[in-house]
């Protein structure tokens, strides 16, 4: 993995996507001190987070290559990831599916209309 330079972006763009996600989670943590309630940073944070987690599984499973498909113990790294990748796709369902949350963005954070 080292010498494979589709590798090394993958862990450097998941590296860059994790950092945009805890600033993302900084905003929000700051926005929710300053008011009772969460406003729309939290449907970018969420956003952030399940785009990210797929992202990140996604590597994950491309670094493992075909033996992922093959696992069977709980306790080999690449069942963990299958695993884990499986849950990743319902994070951008569970909360709001992400579709509906890029609307929210566009509509209450860029004040984009409505749309049809």
């Amino acid at each position: 993995m080292g010498e494979d330079p589709r590798a090394q972006e993958g862990l450097r763009s998941a590296w860059i996507s994790l950092q945009a996600l805890r600033y993302t989670n900084y905003r929000l943590l700051s926005a929710v001190s300053r008011k009772a309630e969460p406003g729309p940073e939290s449907a970018v944070a969420k956003l952030a987070w399940s785009e990210a987690n797929q992202q990140l599984t996604r590597l994950a499973l491309d670094l493992l290559g075909p033996y992922v498909a093959y696992a069977s113990s709980q306790s080999d790294w690449s069942a963990l990831w299958r695993c884990e990748a499986l849950r990743a796709r319902g994070n951008s369902i569970e909360g709001g599916t992400s579709e509906i949350l890029k609307n929210v963005v566009a509509e209450r954070v860029l004040g984009l209309p409505k749309g049809r």
